[in-house]
């Protein structure tokens, strides 16, 4: 009979430091495989086939290709209620909101494919009217190895980010 409670003794254990080992896993190491995105400080306004663009610029800094991009540019405005500030949000339509894939940072890669710029040819200076209102990028990503999504938002508080200056080539996030 000992022997049939030290076999079952050493199930229960061999399951319990199991699930251990795998919650170690989870989250020292998958927790760490999430996208990182970096955004520029600047929105760059550019003469594209004869219209007017605004350009916004992300980096992949993941060490693995992302994918399922989705992208999403608000612009809020504060609103005034009796009992609070709310705010009033309005969709800026991208030229391309969705991106299947954004490959890692690669030494050999001459066309910097890791460096996106995204583009809208909404008026935003017209949008964009008070010193209160602020625009709001949204990206959601997926890492390539472990599928963990994450949510960058990054915001734009004032106007003195508009510029018609362009953005330099590659990982750098300025503007010459």
């Amino acid at each position: 009979m000992s022997y049939f409670y030290e076999f079952i003794l050493a199930i229960i254990s061999g399951i319990v430091s199991g699930a251990i080992a795998s919650y170690i896993f989870l989250k020292m190491y998958l927790s760490r495989k999430r996208p990182k995105i970096e955004v520029s400080n600047f929105i760059s306004r550019e003469i594209i086939e004869g219209k007017q663009n605004y350009l916004f610029k992300f980096v992949n800094r993941t060490d693995a290709d992302i994918f399922d991009v989705n992208i999403e540019l608000t612009l809020f405005k504060p609103i005034g209620e009796f009992s609070g500030k709310n705010l009033k949000s309005t969709d800026i339509k991208l030229k391309d909101n969705f991106i299947a894939f954004v490959p890692a940072e690669m030494k050999n890669d001459a066309f910097n494919l890791h460096a996106m710029r995204l583009r809208t040819e909404e008026n935003i200076d017209q949008l964009w009217q008070d010193e209160s209102s602020f625009i709001r990028i949204s990206i959601v990503s997926k890492h390539s190895l472990s599928g963990m999504n994450k949510v960058f938002i990054h915001d734009f508080m004032s106007k003195d980010c508009i510029t018609d200056k362009k953005f330099i080539s590659g990982n750098n996030l300025e503007i010459q």
